[in-house]
Formats: structure tokens, C-alpha cells, sequence
């Protein structure tokens, strides 16, 4: 069987991680909806066809961008520290890469990955557990939990997930009174909150929640207090 493409890309020195790489920067330019291996082959400066030389199709390219995603983030400070500060840390490393690319990004939370980078994740997740005495499957249990948590809320401050508030002071008002005027007295005390999306502040919240649950599974301490949430430039503003 023949090979596709033109050879031009062969010629320039063309390979998988080079493809992979520009896709990257155009999603993240651009945002996904408009990718295409079209658009990619211009970026480049080749024929379309070249990129089969590379990637079988558009699935796996993207299946590739979320893979390289996720090699690069740093989780070396989940290494050290209590099992809360590990937990702790590898969230955070996540969540930073996550805002390093906004566009991009929810490719890590809506596609498997059967990388190395992948188990790589899982097991820096994993050994935070490990002094827990939890059994193996309720590691796994926990363990599916916490990306549960941080794909939802990853997802939901990128704006790729439904949240029933918003980052916009001037719509808060607005969303109370839809809220409120339910009439309905469990939402309308609750509609100040729900109007509100604070990212920083239910993203520790919900990982503190969620180490506060696994102590209490596991019959240990909390141990350390929940720290405040990082303080955003313009809040209080």
C-alpha cells in the first residue's frame, strides 16, 4: 500500500511531536472548535495529507494533544509533605496547568489517556493515599472521587460545564432575583451563594471537603486546618 502525503512534510522535518506541538498552539489560540487538520496543514505550511504521515486522524491527534497536556504538568511537589499537603499539591499543579492553557486544556478531562504521563498521574494521586490504610479498591474508590471533582471543576472555570452562578459582579444581582423569585424559602436563602461563582474559593473548598471525607473513612485525623483560598488581584474590589 502506498504511502499518503506529499513527502513536503518529510522534507521540513516533519514528525509526530512537531504535529502535535503546533496543533497545540493552535487550539490554544484558537480553542478547539475550530480545529482542523486543514488548519493545522497551514500552520505548518503543507499539504494536508502530510499529517498522515504523522497521525492517523484529527481523534488521535487530539488524543496526543491531551496526552503532551499532561506529561508536562509538574507534580514533583505531591512528592513530600503530609498526605493532605500531597493531595493538596497535586491538585494545585493541576489546576496551574489548566490556566496555563484555557482553551486547550479540557482535552486532559473529556479524553482517556493510556500514557505514561497518565499512570504517571495516577500514581503521584495514588501515594497520598498509601498512609491511609485504606484497601487498594477504596484507594482506586478515592482516588476516582478526586478526579471526579477536579475534571467537574476544571471544566466548570473554563466554562466547558454548567455552573448555577457567575463570574460577572454585574449579573450577580440579576441571577438573585431569578433565583429569589422562585418564592421558593430553601433557594431564596441560598441565592446570594448560587449567584455567585467564586472559582478560587469552591476549588479549595471542594478539596478540602474532599480530604476532610478521607480522613474520616479512614479514621484519622484531619490533622491540618483548611487553609484561606489565594486571593485574586481584583477581589474585594
Amino acid at each position: 500500500m502506498s504511502a499518503r502525503g506529499t513527502g513536503r512534510g518529510r522534507r521540513l522535518g516533519l514528525t509526530r511531536e512537531k504535529v502535535t506541538e503546533a496543533a497545540l498552539k493552535l487550539i490554544d489560540r484558537d480553542g478547539p472548535d475550530s480545529f482542523s487538520l486543514r488548519r493545522l496543514a497551514t500552520e505548518l505550511d503543507v499539504e494536508a495529507m502530510s499529517l498522515y504521515n504523522h497521525v492517523p486522524n484529527k481523534e488521535a491527534l487530539l488524543n496526543g494533544v491531551a496526552e503532551l497536556l499532561l506529561a508536562r504538568i509538574d507534580f514533583s511537589g505531591a512528592d513530600t509533605g503530609t498526605w493532605q499537603d500531597r493531595i493538596r499539591a497535586h491538585a494545585l499543579a493541576f489546576r496551574a496547568a489548566a490556566h496555563q492553557h484555557p482553551r486547550a486544556f479540557h482535552l486532559v478531562c473529556v479524553r482517556p489517556t493510556q500514557s505514561p504521563a497518565s499512570l504517571k498521574s495516577i500514581r503521584s494521586a495514588l501515594g497520598a493515599l498509601t498512609e491511609l490504610g485504606l484497601t487498594p479498591e477504596e484507594q482506586v474508590h478515592a482516588l476516582r472521587g478526586y478526579v471526579a471533582f477536579m475534571s467537574g471543576s476544571i471544566m466548570r472555570e473554563l466554562g466547558s460545564a454548567i455552573t448555577a452562578g457567575t463570574v460577572d459582579p454585574g449579573q450577580v444581582r440579576h441571577r438573585i432575583d431569578e433565583i429569589t423569585a422562585t418564592e421558593d424559602p430553601l433557594l431564596s436563602a441560598a441565592a446570594p451563594h448560587l449567584a455567585v461563582s467564586d472559582h478560587d474559593v469552591e476549588f479549595h473548598y471542594g478539596i478540602e471537603l474532599l480530604i476532610a471525607g478521607l480522613a474520616t473513612r479512614a479514621g484519622v485525623p484531619a490533622l491540618t486546618p483548611m487553609p484561606p483560598a489565594p486571593q485574586r488581584p481584583d477581589r474585594g474590589r
